[in-house]
């Protein structure tokens, strides 16, 4: 789900919820008003605004896929040639595990260049 359509759900929450509460207390205007319609109009409230930010926030499993691909091939494009060639061998030696890799990317996600005297 895209963040427009997330966008546009959070929206139509708030609509409805705004009608269900703007409902019950049409029926407290004309004296019909009792506890449940007020523990009615106080869950309708509680679920717009705790949805809104699940809702807004919500990312599946292909959106964070599609995020890390994202990222990998910005740093690839942004690599220098000697950078490619070098990182073309670490991974040709076929002994590259994970922790070696997180060794040639810094917190930020920037290539760090390490001589090979380290």
């Amino acid at each position: 789900m895209d963040a427009e359509t997330r966008s546009s759900l959070a929206v139509m929450l708030w609509i409805v919820s705004g009608l269900t509460i703007g409902a019950i207390f049409c029926a407290a205007s004309i004296g019909t008003f009792t506890l449940w319609h007020a523990l009615f109009a106080f869950i309708t409230l509680g679920l717009a605004i705790g949805g809104t930010p699940i809702m807004l926030n919500w990312q599946s499993d292909t959106e964070l896929e599609k995020a890390k691909r994202q990222r990998i091939d910005n740093l690839l494009r942004d690599m220098s040639d000697d950078d490619l060639v070098a990182l073309k061998q670490r991974l040709s030696d076929g002994n590259v595990g994970e922790d070696s890799i997180l060794d040639f990317i810094s917190d930020d996600g920037e290539l760090v260049v390490r001589n090979n005297g380290n």
